[in-house]
């Protein structure tokens, strides 16, 4: 018996098989092309599953399948109601494209929840009762687990980390409010400054490890500059951890989590964030709430966390409607 879970993703869909326990069956990875539109990612969503179906045989019957999404989603209805990196991603019913395509049970998630779900239950988060997940990538997403559940508010939209505001007067963000922490903290806003300071002919190595090119210009190459002991770069990376920590020092007055999980391709393998975020939420929290209990960590499962939350989400959600139809 097994569980299916796919990331979908603006560059790759990842597609994970777990069995009842968590443990990883499978793992694969194409390309989604979603610069060709909807029906293509849908097409090849649909074409990986089957993949994952085909080489996990034996007694793994697939009993649900999961979907991450990245942006607005309802997961009532099956329904990926706004998905702002991909192209022509609007009020689709995707849960309802793949049953019938597939003939499985399909379950829709925020792919951040569904990264916050797999931490917390195969992952860094694993026997934590309260923890808060972000993800940085080129935005900032987010995930609560409150009392070990899974929090999704009123309308599912709890977590959204990166559209907390920091600054009312601050620079307009890509969800149209003002002073967001995604417009100062994201991979987006890293490259940003990193070419703007380029631009102003500061004095930095980064032009030359991207080879002359702004285009070229990414997170990493930003963070290998601050490990060279480039001054700019470091500087980028400081201003980076220090919004992240005025965004986060906030949720921890507010929710008061025993760890915060930090994710998403901007974090993987960054020390040099972890420690810096580290820094900047104790010393904005008010006096005793930075203890020995808060726990600030990177994420365990790396980029396959979506997928297997995911998964562990199609086999929480089957689990419940199995048991409502045993009463």
């Amino acid at each position: 018996m097994k569980y299916i879970g796919i990331d979908l993703g603006g560059t790759n869909l990842k597609g994970v098989a777990i069995d009842r326990k968590g443990d990883i069956l499978y793992k694969k990875n194409i390309q989604s092309r979603t610069e060709e539109g909807p029906e293509v990612v849908i097409r090849n969503i649909i074409e990986l599953i089957q993949n994952i179906t085909r080489t996990v045989k034996g007694d793994n019957k697939t009993i649900a399948i999961g979907i991450a999404a990245a942006g607005v989603v309802d997961i009532e209805n099956g329904i990926c109601t706004w998905l702002p990196n991909l192209p022509g991603w609007k009020d689709i019913a995707l849960v309802q494209i793949i049953e019938e395509k597939i003939g499985t049970p399909a379950y829709l998630i925020n792919d951040v929840r569904a990264m916050t779900l797999a931490e917390k239950t195969v992952g860094a988060g694993q026997g934590i009762k309260n923890l808060v997940c972000i993800a940085i990538g080129t935005g900032i997403g987010g995930g609560i687990i409150l009392h070990d559940q899974l929090y999704f508010g009123d309308e599912g939209f709890a977590g959204e980390i990166g559209h907390q505001v920091i600054n009312f007067n601050g620079p307009k963000c890509t969800c149209g409010n003002y002073g967001c922490l995604e417009a100062y903290a994201s991979g987006a806003h890293i490259i940003l400054e990193a070419i703007r300071m380029v631009k102003q002919g500061a004095t930095t190595i980064i032009r030359d490890l991207a080879d002359n090119d702004l285009n070229k210009i990414t997170p990493k190459i930003v963070a290998l500059a601050a490990r060279k002991g480039d001054e700019i770069a470091k500087e980028i990376w400081e201003n980076e951890s220090f919004y992240l920590g005025v965004g986060l020092a906030n949720l921890v007055h507010i929710l008061n989590p025993e760890m915060i999980i930090v994710g998403g391709g901007i974090a993987e393998g960054s020390d040099i964030l972890i420690d810096g975020i580290r820094t900047a939420v104790c010393e904005r929290l008010h006096l005793g709430a930075c203890t020995d209990h808060l726990q600030i960590v990177q994420c365990k499962l790396g980029d396959i966390a979506g997928a297997v939350g995911a998964a562990l989400w199609s086999k929480y959600s089957i689990n419940k409607v199995i048991n409502r139809r045993k009463r």
